[in-house]
């Protein structure tokens, strides 16, 4: 914690703002997404103020402009995309949990941790990939019923499948395969535009089938591997759902 009086030094956004020549609500946008060290410490709050300490901005940075963050996450089973959730994902967000493919170089601070939404959630009793972004746009997106996105999802039945009740599983817009078979449990493979929680679990189980496990893989042309259960990280630039 500064020991700074409140007059003393300048606000942080401003020695930002002088160092990328850029506007002062966008220094602070750049030091709130955790891309600013005061002394080789994360400090995202604008007002902090500031002397002679050693400022670094990460490279990503540029003039103040810098791309809203996107995460991907891996979310296990009995955990909730709702925020106030006793058990939601927002507690894998740690630098413990974070991927070793992930190369943004963000700090996830508290200020931003709590400007991601997540969208196109999935079930508690559901895993596999889900988004959190801060980016208005990429929510919109992710989310519009007028352009859907692809999402394929694993499942897991107890028994065998008949083709009667594989053929019950490729209504309208439902794609649905075999990928692997034991006398124990069959695994399908489920292809479809948009995702509406219970949907594909209200499919097989209306064949008569038991639902073992439901697993989502893949958001239009985003994968989730190789995350590990649990495990995270930013989406690059580049990547395109």
């Amino acid at each position: 914690m500064s020991t700074l009086k409140p007059t003393e030094g300048v606000r942080l956004a401003k020695r930002v703002a002088d160092i990328l020549k850029c506007s002062r609500s966008e220094a602070e946008q750049v030091i709130v997404g955790g891309w600013v060290k005061v002394n080789e410490v994360v400090v995202d709050e604008p007002a902090h103020r500031v002397t002679d300490e050693k400022i670094d901005i990460h490279s990503t940075a540029q003039r103040g402009k810098v791309p809203l963050l996107t995460v991907i996450l891996h979310k296990m089973a009995g955990q909730t995309c709702l925020p106030h959730g006793r058990t939601h994902i927002w507690t894998n967000l740690t630098p413990e949990m974070r991927s070793n493919q992930d190369r943004s170089g963000i700090s996830l601070t508290p200020r931003l941790l709590k400007m991601l939404h997540c969208a196109a959630a999935l079930e508690d009793a559901a895993s596999g990939l889900v988004v959190l972004s801060e980016d208005p746009s990429m929510l919109r997106k992710l989310e519009d019923e007028r352009t859907p996105l692809e999402h394929e999802l694993l499942a897991e039945v107890q028994g065998n499948v008949s083709p009667d009740q594989l053929l019950d599983m490729c209504p309208t817009g439902l794609k649905t395969s075999i990928s692997s078979e034991s006398p124990q449990k069959t695994g399908l493979r489920m292809a479809f535009k948009g995702y509406q929680p219970g949907y594909a679990a209200g499919v097989i189980e209306h064949t008569g089938l038991r639902l073992i496990g439901l697993k989502r893989v893949r958001m239009g042309r985003v994968l989730m591997a190789p995350l590990a259960p649990g495990q995270w990280r930013a989406l690059m630039p580049y990547e395109r759902f």
